[in-house]
């Protein structure tokens, strides 16, 4: 009988629990993944599964490797998962996390791997940036049955936070009145903080750590 191979992905160096910023707007999520994850029997579990909803940027896969790595769960490659029959891999009480289930075409894959969990006594967790529209009708009911929790955009003050967080990890130095100008001029978005750091970076780099209020205001 020849092995499956199911694609894990199994690196967390890159996201280090210190690293991910604690913030009001992500605090539901947080203290809800905590009860998710301290479960341990399926057959007495209040909740076997759950959608992790934020917009790009957010860090909701920086919060999930950081419980990943806590509680063993693997991640699932969406690019591979039709390579295997989902009820060959799932095991009893373990955990998984598909991610961006939103960009999945093959709707009955999806299905036939969301039941297969829950046959299994797997708890799974998937990931999206929005509320996909599919149209398979089974596969709609099922979601909607799976409870949604959400990081929500990011106020003003969250957006100072992130690029005082997002700048002092690249250990770029700016004034406090660099960093409020910037976060009135971009987009209350996190993908917009994350381009903004990358600007002020690449600003760095050029003009060998050297600006100030006017350059800034020059690029935003």
């Amino acid at each position: 009988m020849s092995q499956l191979s199911f694609p894990f992905q199994t690196s967390f160096n890159s996201y280090r629990e210190e690293d991910f910023l604690l913030l009001a707007e992500n605090s539901t999520a947080v203290n809800f993944l905590k009860k998710f994850f301290a479960q341990e029997n399926f057959s007495k579990s209040q909740f076997s599964s759950v959608i992790l909803k934020a917009a790009p940027f957010a860090g909701k896969t920086h919060l999930l490797h950081i419980f990943a790595k806590k509680f063993h769960a693997e991640f699932l490659e969406k690019e591979k998962i039709s390579n295997v029959n989902p009820a060959d891999f799932f095991s009893e009480n373990k955990f998984y996390i598909l991610e961006d289930v939103n960009e999945i075409t093959d709707e009955e894959l999806l299905l036939r791997l969301i039941n297969s969990a829950f046959e299994s006594g797997a708890f799974l967790i998937l990931s999206a940036d929005s509320v996909a529209q599919f149209r398979l009708k089974d596969l709609t009911s099922r979601l909607k049955n799976i409870f949604t929790v959400e990081i929500k955009n990011p106020s003003q003050e969250a957006i100072k936070q992130l690029l005082v967080n997002g700048f002092a990890r690249r250990q770029i130095k700016v004034s406090r009145q660099v960093t409020d100008l910037i976060s009135d001029r971009i987009y209350r978005s996190y993908e917009a903080v994350f381009a903004a750091v990358k600007k002020v970076e690449s600003l760095c780099q050029e003009g060998g750590g050297s600006f100030g209020v006017r350059e800034i205001g020059e690029i935003f």
